[in-house]
């Protein structure tokens, strides 16, 4: 009757084999892997191999994900810095003015939005309220008269 620790063994012994004829048959399958890379022009993007980005659009999403944002403030003491969203990190938490710690750069000067023209708003208010007028309006409340609710 076998034991268990003699099992053990002899699957210890069968690993080391496997591991063996593995590295053999490895240089073997790497050899034609290569010869089939050079004889079709083969790039580690077409075959998905990680690292190597395969389109424009995968390109994009993993740099937009990976781009924080830029600096906002930084600490004079250790150089660190910060976009200003998300949570407020140590150095700055405690601040009351966190103007100290903004990043003095020329930042792109961007054309002010145009706000409505107070006369344009209003006329649009008057457009919405004139749709309405020949409908009822429903309210919510509930009135009871002698036991009946009616609204």
């Amino acid at each position: 009757m076998t034991t268990y620790q003699s099992v053990r063994a002899q699957i210890a012994k069968l690993e080391k084999q496997a591991e063996t004829l593995r590295r053999q048959e490895l240089k073997n399958v790497i050899a034609q892997v290569r010869e089939m890379v050079a004889q079709y022009g083969l790039s580690a993007a077409d075959l998905g191999l990680a690292g190597a980005r395969r389109g424009k659009a995968k390109a994009g999403k993993a740099a937009r994900r990976a781009s924080a944002g830029v600096a906002k403030y930084r600490d004079p003491k250790s150089g660190q810095t910060w976009t200003g969203h998300g949570r407020p990190p140590a150095w700055i938490a405690e601040a009351k003015d966190r103007e100290a710690f903004l990043i003095e750069a020329p930042a792109k000067k961007r054309p002010a939005a145009k706000k409505a023209a107070p006369k344009k708003a209003a006329a649009k208010k008057a457009a919405k309220g004139a749709g309405r007028k020949g409908r009822a309006r429903k309210s919510g409340a509930v009135e009871i008269e002698s036991g009946v609710a009616v609204q």
